[in-house]
């Protein structure tokens, strides 16, 4: 609804998206800006998106970890999510 984002990324897909959801439904969740909102605008103005998922490579030498690190700042960069322009409060975003 305002066009704010919260940039997440984490190893477990489901883990941290229910986590989100469940604290923001009992209005216990630490991001305050986030939590403010979705009591003003309801959970129907919010929308949850996977952006990307890491496939692993049959590479001797390739990491999740480094991969993910390489997506989070492609998508830090694209989308912006600090303030004013989002709900981030920092650059690390990995649950």
């Amino acid at each position: 609804m305002n066009g704010k984002v919260l940039l997440g990324s984490s190893t477990n897909l489901h883990g941290p998206l229910n986590k989100h959801r469940f604290m923001l439904s009992i209005g216990m969740h630490t991001n305050q800006e986030l939590q403010r909102d979705w009591k003003l605008h309801g959970p129907d103005a919010f929308t949850f998106e996977v952006l990307e998922v890491v496939k692993p490579k049959d590479d001797p030498g390739f990491s999740v970890s480094d991969e993910l690190t390489l997506l989070e700042q492609i998508w830090l960069e694209k989308l912006s999510p600090l303030a004013p322009r989002g709900y981030n409060t920092g650059t690390r975003i990995r649950e």
